[in-house]
Formats: structure tokens, sequence, C-alpha cells
């Protein structure tokens, strides 16, 4: 755990030192005018924008600019105040979109993004957030026309707002402005990545496995997620890779949902836990299938399984189930942040959210692991009471005698009638309690291993029946002397000492 919270340290205080830097690239940032957009289809052979007058041309809104599987042009205004920005940074051209384009400012070429084509094979791909820096003698107070020819055959997603941005900004390091708006929420990741590292050690090595998979599970998708999300603003990746994002963010936002509800459900319902997380899971699919946009479908696919775990969790906390009320604020959080901030949950809220939810699973297991090492010790030390009473009864139970060959014959002794016994001369010397003694023809070794548990053996030559031991001294060289009822004495070994008192305690 000290580590944990070291490296998450260490990651906050890394994020944190990137956020001034964020600060000072946030932009002053132009838009595109909404009501001034023309598109019309272009082909490969066009030397340059046409008028934009044809019959076949025809003004859009921003979402419909659509240059997937067809060549088109664009045109539109951005309007500015000033030719550079508040403190005399230059001015750049910001193109975000799933596309490969060629930019042209107030009628003058000034960069491609990848090569617009007819066709997948003729086209060659661009990034996803492209910036051109024009001569800042381009730029002019008030209209300025932007013109792109542009193509999208290479991706394997028909998106309904591919085109994202075109304008014009301060030019900075970030080609797209999302980073800054997750920054705040890369502070997390060391969170959910040593989450994920901890729960998956303890699964493959703690008593509980099953529970720990589906905690990793939810610190996993948690931190794909955020770096799906965050990979827009950490990488210009090519237009296509924009397709597998997307997918990532919805899959990831939906594993995140299913786990906590698994999670919550193996908990109070045991039995039904993963048929109930099944029947989730497939109608999270049918949705991630058949429902339109990206973000609603992450969205749903989050928000379904939490509100079957906000209904359950409502009911088992109205029975008084045991922490159930907890979960229940927790998801009933989720749901609330969901509906209340939507596009902003799914960027920054939800990953603050999910590390206080970790946080709270974190503190709960720790509680967890010490209430079940307390119950371990109880059981040990209930076992061990047991074991000892079932000794205890085995001696008052067993057969107390023993079967001695001497002088001859067999003669049956009651254990309890043997004082001490004595190495002599390779046989074992019984010393019973009326004083009789008798030669036993075997070693003392295994005499002792035919009496019951309370003959110890103090010395070599030596045994003793614990039951008349008087008293115990010891002498400085660390040996000792055993009175025995009656007054017979045996000595005491040094290296068995911390034995016979211990038993004798």
């Amino acid at each position: 755990m000290n580590f944990l919270c070291c490296r998450t340290v260490g990651l906050i205080c890394f994020f944190a030192a990137l956020v001034p830097l964020a600060a000072a690239q946030a932009s002053e940032f132009y838009p595109l005018d909404w009501g001034r957009i023309t598109v019309c289809p272009a082909i490969l052979a066009d030397q340059g924008p046409p008028t934009f007058i044809a019959p076949d041309c025809k003004t859009v809104a921003p979402q419909e600019i659509d240059p997937q599987h067809r060549l088109i042009w664009v045109r539109t205004i951005v309007r500015l105040d000033a030719v550079r920005g508040k403190n005399g940074e230059p001015f750049s051209v910001y193109v975000s979109g799933k596309m490969s384009s060629e930019v042209y400012l107030n009628g003058q070429l000034i960069g491609s993004n990848g090569t617009p084509g007819e066709t997948a094979t003729l086209e060659t791909v661009g990034v996803m957030d492209a910036q051109f820096f024009p001569p800042q003698g381009l730029f002019q107070k008030g209209d300025n026309e932007i013109v792109l020819k542009a193509s999208s055959h290479n991706g394997f997603i028909v998106l309904s707002w591919p085109v994202h941005a075109v304008g014009i900004g301060t030019a900075g390091i970030y080609a797209n402005g999302s980073l800054p708006q997750y920054i705040p929420a890369l502070v997390t990741l060391g969170l959910f990545i040593m989450g994920a590292l901890y729960f998956a050690t303890m699964g493959v090595i703690g008593p509980q496995r099953t529970r720990f998979w589906i905690l990793c599970s939810i610190c996993f998708f948690a931190a794909a997620q955020l770096v799906a999300e965050a990979s827009r603003g950490l990488w210009p990746y090519p237009y296509p890779v924009h397709d597998l994002r997307l997918i990532s963010i919805a899959v990831s936002s939906t594993g995140f949902g299913l786990s906590v509800a698994f999670h919550i459900f193996r908990l109070y319902a045991q039995a039904a836990a993963l048929k109930v997380t099944l029947s989730l899971a497939a109608l999270c699919i049918f949705i991630l299938i058949f429902t339109p946009g990206f973000d609603f479908k992450a969205l749903m696919g989050m928000t379904l399984p939490l509100v079957a775990a906000l209904v359950a969790t409502g009911f088992w906390s109205h029975q008084g189930r045991r922490r159930a009320f907890l979960y229940f604020v927790i998801v009933l959080v989720f749901v609330a942040a969901i509906f209340s901030f939507q596009g902003l949950f799914l960027d920054t809220l939800f990953f603050f959210l999910v590390a206080f939810f970790l946080l709270l699973i974190f503190i709960e297991q720790a509680f967890t692991l010490a209430e079940e090492a307390r119950q371990r010790r109880k059981e040990e030390a209930r076992a061990d009471r047991l074991s000892l009473a079932l000794e205890e009864a085995k001696e008052r139970t067993a057969v107390s005698e023993i079967s001695i060959k001497s002088a001859g014959k067999m003669e049956r002794i009651a254990t309890s009638e043997i004082l001490h016994c004595n190495s002599v001369d390779g046989y074992a010397e019984i010393v019973l309690t009326g004083g009789r003694t008798l030669l036993y023809t075997t070693t003392l070794n295994d005499l002792e291993d035919e009496l019951p548990a309370n003959f110890l053996r103090v010395h070599r030559s030596h045994l003793i029946n614990v039951n008349y031991v008087g008293s115990l001294s010891r002498d400085r060289s660390g040996t000792g002397m055993l009175t025995l009822v009656g007054g017979a004495q045996v000595p005491v070994s040094r290296r068995i000492m911390p034995k016979v008192r211990q038993a004798l305690a």
C-alpha cells in the first residue's frame, strides 16, 4: 500500500506540473461561421477550389460536413477581431476531423493533412487533428475564407459527425484542445493502474480470487477508458485510429458498468449475480450495436448496469443489509452525475468519481482483511481449545494401562500408578507410586511412545508423570531438579529446562 501511495503521489506531481504548460497553451479560438458553410463535390483532377455556386453545391450545418467515402470541397468563413493573439501570438489554422485534407486560406494553399483522394487507394491517410502555420500576412481582420478539399475512405465506422472543428487560433503545441480538460483526470491514472495490479496479484494469491479479479476489471476498464479518452490530446494519431478509440471508450465504459454491477450483485445475491450480469451484458451489446452516436453508446453502456445496481442496492438497503446503503449512495452519485453533466461526465468527472469509488473499496478491503484476520485468530483459538479438549477426552477414555514384561512374566500396570521411569543399561526402570520398581525389557524411548501425553521426558535418562510433580528448582549451570510426590528427585537437563517450565506452568 505504501508503494501504491508513492506511485500515485508521483503521478499527481508529474501531471500537476503539466497544468501550467497546458494553461499557457490554452488559446483564443475563432470557429467557423455556422451559417456560411458550403459543400461541393470534388474530383481528383480539380486544380483548385471551385466557385461554390454550382447547382450541386449546397449550404450545410457543421455536423453535415461529411467527407466519408467521397471527395468534397468545403468552404467556410472565420471572422477575426485581430490578426494576432491578445499577447501578440501568431495565428494558425486548426482542422479537426476524420479525413485527409488540403487546406486553403484566403485563396492560397497552406498545407495538406495526408492526401485526399477519390478512393481509399488514392488517398493518403491524414491525422485526426491537424494544425497549419501559414504566413501571418494571410490573416486579415474580418472575414477569412478557409477552403478544404477532403476525403475519408479508410475508416471502418461511419460517424454521424465526422468533422469536429475548423477554425483559427493562437498557435500552440496541441493541435487538439482536448488535452487540458483531461490533464486533471490523468492524475487518477496511477491509482487505476496500481489498483489493477494490486487486485490482480490478490486474485492470483488471495483467498477470494473471483472478487479480486472483478475489482481488477473495474480498475482496468477505468484506466483503459481514461487512456482512450486522453489519447487524442497526447498523440496526433491517423484518423482511422479514431474509430478504434471510440470503440475502446464505448467498450471500456460498458465493461466498467458491468464490472461494478457484478461486484455488487456478488456481495448481496451471489447465486443470481452471474445470470443478472450476463443479461445486462446482452442488453448492453444490443445498445452498442444498434444505437447511434458513440457518446450515447458509452453513456448507456455504463448507465444501464449502474441503474440495475442502484435499484438492487436500494432494495437491500431497505432490508438493512450490511453496507448496502454505502453502495447505494455511491451508485446514486454516479447515476446522478451521468444525467446531470452528460458529456462532461465522460471527460473528467467520471474518472474522479471512479477514483473515489476505488479508494472506498481499498478502505473497505482493509477493514475486511482486518476482520478476516481477527476471525481467523478466533477460529484458530477455538480449534486449539477443541483440540486440547479432544486430547483430554481421549486420555480420559483411552485404556490407561500398559503391559510390562519383567522377570520373565507379563504384567499389566495402570499408567496412573507410574511415578517416573529411568534408563538403566538399555532397559527401562519403572518406579510405581507405592515404591515398587519394575525393570521393563525395552528402551526408555520405546516406553515413552507407549505412555500417554501426561508423561514428560525431562532428561535423556528420565521420564516423569507430570501429575506427581511437587516442585522444580534450577541451579546456576542451567540444569534443574524435579521433586516428585513422595520425595523422589529427578534431574532436568539444561536443554529441556524451558520445555519443562512451560509444561508445568
